[in-house]
């Protein structure tokens, strides 16, 4: 009656040399395999296990500009991290041809320093985006919240006024070289308004990207300093 009431398991009454003999396992499982488990979506805000949290969508026109700016940002870091990496590459050729083949190099020098100095041009921005540039963050640790966000919006201004600077006078020259027809006067003799204009647009970069960071202060879509407020 045991066995008939639960088929799949084992009589009581069984004797020692048939229990010990193995039995054959039945493709049938009374019990259903268990469901896969998801996580769980996380709630704004929560880091989980340290992890940083999910971007916050745009939420305005003026997210879209900011979000466009730092676009434009990154897209100038990969630009300087590749004329980086074409300049380490020219220096290695270089050394091959002067020093294993014994012969004369003619542009590798020149385009090395036009990639050298045009790369720390472009990525202004991108080194701004993730705040990078040297400072000295002293001062606004031991500042309250309302004058640390003054000096913030003042630090932001000078950027904005150095780097509109510099934008401007860059465009002049580059303009200025190209009416003129100036040349390197070298054996290569490259059209210097190209190496030039990399002035110009790596500074109106990070004058954008000064000006995004203006708007998210002021707009209380970051910290000033990214230092958090001390309640004390």
């Amino acid at each position: 009656m045991a066995n008939a009431a639960f088929p799949n398991s084992l009589p009581i009454d069984l004797p020692d040399d048939v229990t010990s003999a193995p039995r054959a396992r039945s493709n049938h499982n009374s019990f259903p395999p268990p469901p896969d488990v998801e996580p769980l979506p996380e709630k704004a805000g929560d880091t989980g296990n340290g992890a940083r949290p999910a971007p916050m969508p745009p939420r305005g026109p003026l997210d879209h500009v900011i979000n466009v700016v730092h676009l434009l940002s990154k897209a100038s870091g990969i630009t300087a991290a590749s004329m980086f990496f074409i300049a380490m590459l020219l220096i290695c050729q270089l050394v091959f041809i002067r020093y294993i083949l014994n012969s004369s190099t003619v542009w590798q020098t020149e385009a090395v320093i036009y990639l050298m100095i045009g790369g720390t041009l472009i990525g202004l921005p991108y080194v701004q985006l993730l705040r990078g540039h040297v400072n000295v963050d002293l001062l606004p640790m031991y500042l309250k919240q309302g004058p640390r966000k003054i000096l913030a919006v003042a630090t932001l201004l000078c950027g904005i006024a150095i780097s509109g600077m510099f934008t401007f006078y860059g465009m002049e020259l580059v303009i200025e070289a190209y009416q003129g027809g100036w040349k390197s006067p070298t054996i290569w003799a490259p059209e210097l308004w190209k190496p030039y204009l990399m002035l110009p647009v790596g500074f109106g970069l990070l004058f954008l990207q000064f000006l995004a960071d203006l708007m998210c202060l002021l707009t209380n879509r970051s910290k000033a300093f990214h230092i958090e407020d001390n309640p004390f």
